[in-house]
């Protein structure tokens, strides 16, 4: 039997058109399809080259560490989009849900390119800095050290083993684990609050290329995060529904935030304040950004009663370590493991 007709008047016979995951799809093929080589010819390096040339060493640094933690988080995603969230999708949890089995393909498209132009990028503009290339973590082998050196590192090391766990169980509550700290936790409070640093140093290193990407990065970011909220929500219903194999859902969600909430405030603080700011991404501004997306995700969007006194303690607690590290002195020894184990000789700047 035919589906009902969605607003643009299509039918199908095996496609519920009218489905939200449908719309997604739709959407992802209008909108994420840009081409990443096609922007780099269209806009060109020559600009932004030039800008990060005339930036103090500084805000050289400050930049290409929260482009780092970009560029390891694009990576990780990519590659769990690609190994086990197409399974997740396709759990009987789910319903058998095609539309949602389509729109992960297109998920997966975009997580790719994300890596696609932030890994050109940056090699294309600040140069040869990433001296650890070589040492992909798909390959055995390690993340970039300012990644390895924060609460970045713990984040995608958890999606990682969640993900899996969840792909190979099709659990639901695993499922929920492993959407929560791969949509809410990674592509919500850390890309998101990343687009809002991204734009606040946009006035001080107007980087043209860099901030026309993210326009594009953003857009993405945001149907995935309608794809994560959405997903939980299916899940969160049934298990209010009554179902017994859904009981234990929403208590999940919050145990995964409150895991991970101290280490998204670690990476926020060491690309801020620990490198003196100069580019006047203000942790407490930022913090406060990430604070209104923690209710708006986890209390509004999800109808959760995340403890907001569990979140700022864990978050102080974690603050309070920060300050009492030395981020430079981590990322050296971050480094120079990596170094022996590749036997070749530091970079100058130590690279990212």
């Amino acid at each position: 039997m035919s589906q009902s007709t969605t607003q643009s008047g299509f039918q199908a016979e095996r496609i519920d058109t009218s489905s939200k995951w449908y719309d997604l799809f739709q959407k992802g093929v209008e909108l994420g399809t840009w081409n990443v080589e096609k922007l780099f010819d269209e806009v060109g390096f020559e600009e932004d080259r030039a800008i990060w040339e005339s930036l103090e060493p500084g805000e050289r640094k400050q930049i290409r560490y929260l482009l780092s933690g970009f560029l390891d988080g694009e990576f990780a995603v990519g590659e769990d989009a690609s190994h086990h969230l197409q399974r997740i999708a396709g759990a009987p949890c789910f319903d058998d849900n095609e539309e949602m089995e389509m729109y992960m393909t297109m998920f997966t498209l975009t997580e790719h390119k994300h890596t696609q132009f932030l890994d050109v990028y940056m090699h294309e503009v600040m140069g040869e800095q990433d001296v650890f290339a070589d040492l992909n973590p798909k390959r055995g082998g390690a993340r970039i050290p300012i990644v390895q050196a924060t609460g970045l590192g713990e984040i995608f090391d958890r999606q990682g083993q969640l993900t899996a766990r969840a792909a190979h169980s099709r659990d639901p509550v695993d499922i929920a684990k492993a959407l929560t700290v791969y949509h809410m936790i990674v592509e919500g409070l850390l890309a998101r609050g990343g687009f809002y640093s991204i734009n606040k140093l946009s006035r001080n290193a107007p980087l043209p290329l860099l901030n026309h990407g993210f326009k594009f990065i953003s857009t993405d970011e945001g149907r995935h995060m309608t794809h994560g909220v959405e997903a939980l929500s299916e899940l969160i219903a049934k298990e209010r529904a009554g179902e017994p194999e859904f009981q234990g859902v929403s208590q999940a969600i919050v145990d995964v935030l409150y895991e991970n909430v101290p280490a998204v405030a670690d990476f926020g603080y060491m690309f801020t304040d620990a490198v003196d700011d100069p580019l006047e991404i203000n942790f407490n501004d930022l913090l406060m950004r990430v604070g209104h997306l923690i209710d708006g995700q986890f209390n509004e969007a999800l109808d959760l009663d995340m403890d907001h006194r569990t979140v700022v303690g864990r978050v102080a607690d974690r603050h309070q370590e920060c300050l009492e590290r030395d981020i430079d002195d981590a990322v050296r020894t971050y480094r120079d493991l990596y170094q022996r184990k590749r036997g070749v000789e530091a970079a100058a700047d130590g690279g990212r």
